[in-house]
């Protein structure tokens, strides 16, 4: 019997595969009955085991056809029985070994590339896979294979060791909490493991992860290139090295610095700087000499060509590489001793994929990236000139988080330190310190504001102040969103901060809030695309209001001119269903007579059928109908025809939906009881009152707000609604039922509707 796989490496977590290989003799014959008498009280026992019988013959040959097989066996160890079948193994798998050494490492490069290709980063995602992630246990396993078909012994450094230590106790805990085999370090999961390893700040746990899987990234692939080129011999030399600039060369494809005795810390910027234009890499023994360049330096104020190298670093294509790099070398305590406390922090907020440090090196990337995808972010750059502060902004507008304050305020206050540390001009510090202070003004406003309220536009206007400043405060949000995560950014967000960006640079341009889109010209792009509408069109963009023209694209606005063209009768709906969207998702349009509730009864049928509202508008028209638009997460197995029939029940009067839902609800109910936090805002526009819900997500919950609001014979003249992972921002511009602004009385019950509501859906 013998282990092989993580058995035989000794790294056994309490629900691990334990994988063994009886090894037999050609005259010996098993049953399957022997294997069972073996196998069965282990498996009683609740174990997973994995098994294979072969003669030593056959479990080398196996190894042609099946790698993970293969390199189970290279640190595979004898258990228990005759050590003349196991010596002749040994035998067999030296000799293989030194036959196959060559393909195999080829084979297991190859599978690494692959793997990483498909996996996430350790290091630098929120809810890391311990084992096969980049920079996870997996890579370390990697190592030990090379090292056992090397010629040579293999120098494990400390620190990558340490990393492989940290990761297997996180791992051990996890199986411990779950009592199952698992590698997901799920966010939900992530204060109870903390808890097993008698950590009592989760953060401080997701630091020592992230942390660890760096250093196994980084240490990793630097030894793995060692030991590949020991077995593969590395590429013959030919004597080429060019100079690229002060101290800086490149040698066979790396780029090197000078062995100089006085190598500053601008030498060091401008060797990543170069990495970051030009995507290089940087030679092993360079990258060494890097961690000297900026160990135990003070940080004190930039000379000229430092701050020159910095941002040129941050304007190349490859700055996310370069800015990993200054990470790992330890270059931010010398330059930004701030960062230390967001390196390898965590994010709580439910959209977010990165850590703090690894979201803001991703946003300073996806600058460009929204120059070249987005028009009007390639225009307002265009116009803007100069890019270097919004690059500085981009890396530093989240500076503020962990620190118990609003983050943008205290961002701030750090960037002005940080700006003044790096020798920027006064205008330039305002400048850096105005986009981290509201970097969230467009995306907030655009997606909970109703952008046809002249208030809303003109309040956006003064407070950035300037077209320039709008100018790369909008690239800064594009981007910001890009790189926030598959929930930061949608069409639907794209298309309202494009919106509320063009109304406030006109207002600052001509000192004018323009008060609404062009209908006509509107109705002409929607002609165009449908000559079957010609001569129609107008007529009922007109009875809609100007943030649905503005938000809306002519394809959709065809699909809706269509509708309204034959508006239902009392009792019935027009809806249509658009599924060509992400995996899961789809686009529901909904219109109905307009009445009090009409929101709240489509909700309440999408939590029937256990659909997510991921966002929602809510349009009211002057011809008396409500236009409804949900983008919802659809469970897998659903049809429509059973929601379209319960819509139509709904609206007709012939289902009782509350009292389904409560027992819905009963019966599914994945969350706690809750407070949602109900924020009513009566000075945020000028014809409403904004109701503002923050609660997690829960089915049925958008259904008891707008319930609520009916309760109180309240009109919902305009609805953004966005789920934000697992919580949702819901806001409401709403009248009373005379079509004037609640008074503070009225308010007071808007909150106490709202708890009543959710309490008795969600309560105990």
């Amino acid at each position: 019997m013998v282990a092989v796989g993580g058995y035989g490496r000794g790294e056994l977590s309490p629900h691990s595969d334990i994988d063994l290989l009886f090894l037999l003799s050609p005259r010996t014959e098993v049953t399957k009955a022997t294997l069972r008498g073996l196998l069965y009280p282990l498996w009683d026992a609740g174990w997973q085991v994995g098994h294979a019988a072969r003669t030593p013959k056959e479990a080398i040959e196996h190894t042609a056809e099946d790698l993970d097989a293969a390199t189970a066996l290279l640190t595979a160890r004898m258990i228990a029985g005759s050590s003349e079948l196991y010596d002749e193994f040994v035998d067999r798998r030296e000799r293989w070994i030194k036959k196959d050494r060559r393909s195999l490492a080829r084979r297991i490069v190859d599978a690494t590339t692959e793997r990483h290709k498909r996996v996430e980063r350790a290091g630098w995602v929120l809810a890391p896979n311990l084992r096969e992630d980049l920079g996870g246990l997996r890579d370390l396993h990697r190592l030990r294979w090379l090292a056992e078909i090397g010629e040579q012994p293999a120098h494990f450094p400390q620190e990558l060791l340490g990393g492989g230590e940290t990761l297997l106790a996180v791992r051990e805990a996890l199986h411990a909490q779950l009592k199952r085999k698992s590698d997901s370090l799920r966010l939900d999961l992530q204060p109870s493991v903390a808890e097993t390893l008698g950590i009592t700040d989760v953060d401080e746990l997701m630091f020592q992860v992230h942390s660890a899987a760096r250093t196994i990234e980084q240490e990793g692939n630097a030894l793995a290139a060692t030991l590949v080129g020991r077995v593969l011999g590395g590429p013959k030399r030919s004597g080429w090295v060019k100079r690229i600039g002060h101290r800086i060369s490149v040698d066979e494809g790396a780029l090197t610095l000078d062995e100089s005795l006085d190598v500053q810390i601008s030498d060091g910027l401008r060797l990543l700087a170069a990495h970051a234009q030009g995507g290089r890499p940087i030679h092993p023994r360079t990258f060494v000499r890097l961690a000297d360049v900026f160990k135990d330096k003070e940080p004190r104020a930039w000379d000229e060509e430092t701050r020159t190298a910095f941002f040129e670093l941050l304007a190349g294509g490859h700055c996310v590489s370069a800015l990993e790099s200054l990470d790992h070398v330890d270059g931010w305590s010398a330059l930004l001793p701030e960062w230390k406390r967001i390196r390898a922090l965590a994010q709580h907020d439910p959209y977010h994929r990165y850590t703090v440090d690894g979201h803001l090196f991703v946003v300073v990337s996806e600058i460009q990236r929204a120059i070249e995808n987005d028009p009007i972010a390639q225009a307002a750059a265009a116009e803007a000139g100069d890019l270097d502060t919004l690059r500085l902004a981009a890396l530093l507008h989240d500076i503020g988080k962990g620190s118990g304050r609003d983050h943008s305020i205290v961002g701030e206050e750090l960037a002005r330190t940080i700006c003044e540390r790096s020798g920027l001009q006064r205008d330039e510090i305002e400048e850096v310190a105005a986009l981290v202070r509201w970097h969230l003004l467009l995306i907030d406003t655009a997606t909970r504001r109703d952008l046809d309220d002249g208030a809303v536009i003109a309040s956006v206007a003064d407070t950035v102040g300037d077209g320039r400043s709008l100018r790369l405060l909008y690239i800064l949000s594009v981007a910001d969103g890009r790189g926030t995560g598959p929930e930061g950014w949608s069409d639907w967000k794209a298309a309202l901060t494009a919106e509320l960006y063009r109304k406030a640079l006109v207002a600052l341009e001509t000192g004018e809030v323009p008060s609404r889109s062009d209908v006509t010209a509107r109705a002409r792009e929607v002609e165009a695309y449908e000559p079957g509408l010609a001569g129609r069109a107008e007529d009922v963009l007109a009875t809609l209001p100007p943030s649905y023209l503005e938000a809306t694209s002519v394809p959709d606005m065809v699909d809706d001119v269509r509708i309204l063209l034959h508006p239902p009768e009392k009792g019935e709906v027009r809806h249509r269903v658009y599924e060509g969207l992400e995996r899961g998702e789809a686009a529901i349009t909904v219109c109905v007579p307009d009445r009090p509730g009409t929101l709240a009864r489509t909700a309440g049928v999408f939590a029937l059928h256990r659909i997510s509202v991921l966002q929602a508008q809510a349009f009211s028209t002057t011809a008396g109908l409500a236009l409804e638009r949900f983008i919802v997460k659809v469970p897998e197995g659903s049809t429509w025809a059973a929601f379209e029939a319960d819509l139509e029940a709904v609206y007709s009067g012939r289902l009782a939906l509350e009292a389904r839902l409560e027992k819905k609800i009963r019966e599914y109910r994945p969350t706690k009881p809750f407070e949602p936090e109900v924020r009513v805002l009566p000075e945020a526009s000028a014809h409403s009152t904004v109701i503002e819900v923050r609660a997690p997500d829960a089915l049925g919950l958008l259904f008891a707000v707008t319930a609520a609001l009916t309760d109180l014979d309240l009109d919902i003249h305009v609805a953004k609604i966005d789920t934000l992972g697992r919580r949702v921002v819901d806001v409401f511009y709403v009248r009373n039922s005379w079509g004037e602004k609640l008074t503070e009385a009225q308010s007071d019950e808007v909150r106490r509707s709202i708890h009543h509501r959710v309490g008795r859906l969600f309560g105990e």
